[in-house]
Parts: C-alpha cells; sequence; structure tokens
C-alpha cells in the first residue's frame, strides 16, 4: 500500500511539474523568443521570468501549478523514509528472534507439534553436571551434536525407552534439521506407548520433512 502511495504522490507531482514547466516555457516564448531561449537554457532564468512578469495571469498560474508539485515530491519522500525505517527496524526484530514471520511453507516446524511437548530448553543448551538427571526424569536431557545411532537388532526389543525423554529429542532434533534423528527419537516414544497420537503426528511430519529436504 506504501508503494502505491509513493508512486501515486511522486506521479502526480512529476504531471504537475511538466505541465506547469512547458505551459511557462510557452508563455515566455510568446512574451518573447529572447525569454524563451534564457528559460530554455539559462539557469534560474525561469524564475527571474515569473518574477518579473508576475502581473500575467497566465504566468503566475503556470509558476503556481510548479509549485503544487513541490508538494506531492515531498510527501513521497516522506512516505518513502517511513517506510524503510519501518522495514528495517523490522528486520532486524525478525533477526534478532523478537519477532517470528510464518513464510508460509508447507514444512512444518517443531513448534507446529502439540502444545504438550513443547518445550524451552535447546538442544544445544549446556548442562552442569550437577543438573543432570536420570533418563526417567522429567528435565530435558543433554544433547550430543552428533546424531542418534540406532540401537543395534539385539537390543531393541528388549529396551524400553521413555515416552516424553524420546517425545523431547525428537523436538529437538527437528528444530535442528536433523530430520532422521528425530523420526529415530519419534519411533522410540511411539514404541513406548503404541498407538500414541502425538507419536503418531510427530512421525508424519517428520517424515514429510524429509521428503520436501531431498526434493531441494
Amino acid at each position: 500500500m506504501s508503494g502505491i502511495a509513493i508512486g501515486l504522490f511522486f506521479y502526480l507531482g512529476f504531471i504537475l511539474s511538466l505541465v506547469g514547466s512547458v505551459w511557462g516555457l510557452t508563455q515566455a516564448f510568446q512574451e518573447d523568443v529572447v525569454w524563451g531561449l534564457l528559460y530554455l537554457f539559462v539557469p534560474f532564468a525561469a524564475l527571474i521570468f515569473y518574477i518579473r512578469k508576475w502581473n500575467n495571469k497566465k504566468i503566475r498560474k503556470a509558476f503556481l501549478i510548479q509549485v503544487a508539485a513541490w508538494p506531492m515530491f515531498l510527501l513521497s519522500g516522506i512516505i518513502t523514509v517511513v517506510t524503510y525505517d519501518y522495514g528495517a527496524e523490522f528486520s532486524k526484530l525478525v533477526q534478532s528472534g523478537t519477532i517470528t514471520v510464518n513464510e508460509g511453507s508447507s514444512e512444518q516446524s517443531a513448534s507446529s507439534f502439540p502444545s504438550d511437548f513443547s518445550t524451552s530448553s535447546s538442544p544445544n543448551q549446556e548442562q552442569s553436571p550437577a543438573s543432570k538427571q536420570s533418563p526417567s526424569s522429567e528435565s530435558f536431557p543433554q544433547l550430543s551434536p552428533a546424531p542418534i545411532s540406532e540401537p543395534t537388532s539385539g537390543t531393541v526389543g528388549a529396551q524400553q525407552y521413555d515416552f516424553k525423554q524420546s517425545m523431547k529429542l525428537g523436538y529437538a532434533y527437528y528444530g535442528q534439521g536433523e530430520y532422521q534423528t528425530a523420526l529415530i527419537n519419534f519411533n522410540r516414544a511411539l514404541q513406548a506407548r503404541p498407538g500414541n497420537g502425538y507419536a503418531l503426528k510427530a512421525i508424519d511430519n517428520t517424515k514429510k520433512a524429509i521428503v520436501q529436504a531431498k526434493a531441494k
């Protein structure tokens, strides 16, 4: 909308300035050929012409039409500056994370999962040894930057995974873009609670993200 306003004021000012200048040039040649040539080629000669011939109504109107163009140019400049400053400030807020923008992408982020398992902990958040808890606790476990490998076939059937821990790990790796590792953890959560709707939805979203990542 601001772009339309800028263009409207600018072109209106341009038209007024052009019409006034051409009309003034015509009046200058009608007065005298010398005045016309001075108006056309000599800087500020047009201003002197308007001052000297101010009593002529047509010449006065030609000058006033040109003057009317100045506020239009001024308004377009003000709107441009305000729009640029607002856009620059908005970009800074987006880059700083103060404002999040939904770009309409079909790829879902970790925040699109059910809020029951959303967590404020970051995958890269460092924890002191005293704050580490057992895998069965409710706290967010410390993550290694390396992807988690699949357990060996000899332990898959026997190992019982903690549902919430696996879901949190899945969300964390999903947010890092490590979709394969996230899928492993979501599958572990589903193994802990077969048929769980949150785990099924997370698995479905992660599979879609993997397909989209491969398509890029």
